[in-house]
């Protein structure tokens, strides 16, 4: 998906019309903030324009570690003069009840060099109102900037602000420098005890003196003089093109690293890309641990040497210092990896020594979390959800599968993953461990995988065993954090809970895996004997809504094609059956194409005319049919009976399209019986037998979905 940051536009303007630029000098601002503040401000600053009806061209975004820039195109000069309608008093508050306007009138109408004759009424939605016309006067968009941009920026949202010396402005990072252009001029506005001018700074080292910018046109090359490159994507093509340059040396090539090079962008200015070497004997580390020493401790690209090939006893830093000395840089990187490197072996080489299985026992004296248990027991809970997918995915291992689950927790007590430059490596050390110390290779997989997939749009478990496990631990994990009361609300999630029940759903749809969430939820429920008894309920809404968000987002099949939802097909669904994801699924696509049928509306209100008759009424069982007295009821009744084991059968056989033709089949009947039949007759006998027979019909169709749930055209969600 494109950004604000990725847009590449022309910055001239249209005759009669400015550039506009914006600058906000920092110290060092957080990688993590530097793209979303700088969007912000483009977004606040195009609303500023589109309140005082300014039109303006195409924008761009700038960001650096030292500032966080903005640029439009074709900024009208003034805002033009127009005439405004300004609202008064209400006409009872106006006018007598003569119709002379009142001392409020006069008031009103003089307040804006007016006399009551200009008075006119007008209607409002709160009722009728004086109103008079005015002629406004142009207004210099330098005047609605300097007046505007000050509290904008200062209202900039970040993760966390920061107060410096005296003043009251809060911010990511101290701001040491503003400039502000309109075409040539300057905007000084004020910002605490700053003064927006047109002069910028560059890179700290190396060209640390004032710079004037002449006009917004020569942002980056004002910044380029300054050993600045402005434009993140610039940055990102000059990171690349480096690191390719670098790697060649060696007739080697980057290892691909999107997350480090966006990391990268947003650390340098004026980013040069060091060759550097480590000791050979180092390869005989996991790859996966050298790259995680470069990447995680000194921010350097690994080498391979052909793409897709092993690892070269190399790597390249990136520094943000032009025109430094390599050698010594060099020397600082190989020292330092040398150091992480010589620590890694040793976690790597005492794990193995241990082995996995004594850490098992270790387990005991580890708290997973406060009123969770231990880490053992979070392993014995696992061990017993998986025997129970075992038991019902047909295919299934179940002693790999107990083996996977009794290891897998085990590398958090290693000493590699232990030390936080390396947790990120759970699950990954376990099953290179696992493999190292002779378990199957389904073990190690499994082990190695089951924390996939670990954010949205992340990989999923390449095999059954690590798929299955990773169910029963995102299960687990939410289920425990239900227990102890630690769920989501609102837009806090601390634990990740959302995403995790994304995870496990997104697992079952697109390996189309024959789990019943619902059940599984239950036996996990049923391994804390502390758990409340509106457990069961609180998880199974939780689940069913986490379901309609990831069948409106879009699920993709084992084709590699996404299915989208709409969410009131998924509610129609998932109100009757949720708890099976993948048939769920199954049901709304047939739901979305029996959609396009012509008779698919009434259908429909029909559905939703018995929902507003039911609501509210518990009545149970089935109609006696001596009662059906009318020919309409009679022949609803007949027609559903028929219709219910052809119904049931084609449901067995997963045949979504042939249940919904047939309940389709029903409308007529129930269409005739609402025309023909007083449902809530005033003989009560007859008045609670039509309500059954309507409860019995309603059954039928929330076998496949409850219809009453679509939202027509014209309606509100």
């Amino acid at each position: 998906m494109r950004t604000l940051a990725h847009i590449i536009v022309p910055v001239s303007s249209a005759p009669g019309l400015l550039p506009f630029l914006l600058e906000i000098g920092t110290e060092e601002l957080p990688p993590s903030v530097q793209q979303p503040a700088a969007e912000e401000l483009a977004r606040r600053v195009a609303a500023l324009f589109s309140e005082h009806e300014l039109t303006t061209g195409a924008t761009e975004v700038f960001y650096t570690p030292r500032r966080l820039a903005v640029r439009f195109a074709d900024v009208p000069a003034e805002k033009p003069a127009r005439e405004v309608e300004l609202q008064g008093p209400p006409k009872k508050a106006a006018f007598d009840s003569a119709g002379s306007p009142t001392r409020t009138a006069q008031g009103f109408a003089a307040a804006h060099g007016k006399t009551p004759a200009d008075i006119f009424l007008k209607a409002t939605p709160k009722g009728e109102y004086a109103f008079i016309r005015k002629q406004a006067p142009a207004v210099p968009t330098a005047d609605i900037l300097g007046a505007g941009l000050g509290p904008l920026v200062a209202s900039l949202p970040f993760p966390r602000n920061m107060r410096w010396q005296e003043g009251k402005l809060r911010f990511s990072r101290p701001i040491r420098w503003l400039v502000c252009l309109l075409g040539t001029d300057i905007i000084p506005f004020s910002l605490d005890s700053l003064t927006a001018g047109n002069t910028t700074l560059g890179h700290r080292n190396f060209s640390p003196c004032p710079a004037a910018i002449p006009a917004p046109a020569d942002y980056e090359r004002v910044l380029r003089e300054c050993r600045v490159i402005a434009s993140p994507a610039d940055r990102r093509a000059a990171i690349a093109s480096a690191l390719a340059a670098a790697a060649a040396a060696r007739d080697c090539v980057p290892l691909q690293d999107d997350e480090l090079i966006e990391e990268t962008i947003s650390i340098t200015e004026w980013p040069e890309a060091i060759l550097c070497s480590f000791d050979s004997s180092y390869l005989g580390l996991p790859h996966e641990v050298l790259v995680t020493a470069l990447k995680k401790h000194q921010r350097c690209f690994a080498v391979v040497t052909k793409q897709g090939g092993p690892l070269a006893p190399c790597f390249i830093a990136v520094a943000n210092t032009p025109g430094c000395d390599h050698a010594q840089v060099r020397l600082w990187y190989e020292k330092a990896v040398d150091s992480r490197l010589r620590d890694a072996r040793f976690f790597y080489e005492a794990d193995l020594k241990l082995g996995l299985e004594p850490l098992v026992e270790e387990e005991k004296k580890v708290v997973w979390r406060e009123g969770m248990g231990t880490l053992y027991d979070k392993t014995q809970r696992l061990r017993k959800l998986c025997a129970h997918l075992a038991a019902v995915v047909p295919g299934t291992d179940a002693a790999t599968l107990d083996r996977a689950a009794q290891l897998c927790k085990a590398d958090l007590l290693t000493q590699m993953v232990r030390e936080k430059e390396f947790t990120s490596l759970q699950g990954i050390m376990g099953g290179i461990y696992a493999g190292e110390l002779g378990e199957a290779a389904a073990v190690k997989l499994a082990i190695y995988e089951h924390y996939l997939p670990s954010f949205i749009g992340d990989r999923m478990p390449s095999r059954r065993h690590a798929a299955l496990l990773s169910i029963a631990d995102k299960t687990d994990n939410i289920v425990a954090a239900f227990v102890t009361g630690a769920v989501p609300t609102g837009s806090e999630d601390p634990l990740a809970l959302r995403r995790q029940a994304a995870g496990l759903l997104t697992i079952i749809l697109e390996l189309k895996l024959p789990i019943d969430a619902q059940e599984l939820t239950r036996k996990a429920a049923g391994l804390f004997p502390a758990a409340p008894a509106e457990l069961p309920a609180r998880l199974d809404d939780f689940f069913r809504e986490r379901m309609a968000t990831l069948l409106a987002e879009g699920v993709t099949t084992d084709q590699g094609t996404t299915i989208y939802v709409t969410y009131d097909v998924a509610n129609a669904v998932l109100a009757t059956h949720w708890h099976t994801p993948a048939e769920a699924l199954a049901r709304a696509q047939a739901l979305t194409e029996f959609r396009d049928r012509p008779e698919f509306e009434k259908l429909v209100v029909g559905q939703k005319r018995v929902a507003n008759i039911l609501k509210g009424i518990n009545i149970e069982g089935l109609p006696d049919p001596k009662l059906l007295t009318e020919t309409a009821e009679q022949n609803l009744w007949e027609q559903s009976q028929q219709v219910e084991p052809e119904l049931d059968a084609a449901l067995a056989r997963a045949n979504y399209a042939r249940a919904f033709e047939l309940l389709l089949g029903l409308r007529g009947a129930i269409d005739q019986l609402f025309t023909d039949v007083m449902v809530m007759a005033e003989d009560a006998k007859l008045r609670d037998n039509r309500l059954r027979l309507l409860g019995y019909v309603r059954s039928l169709f929330r076998k496949v979905a409850d219809l009453s749930l679509i939202v027509l055209e014209g309606e509100t969600s």
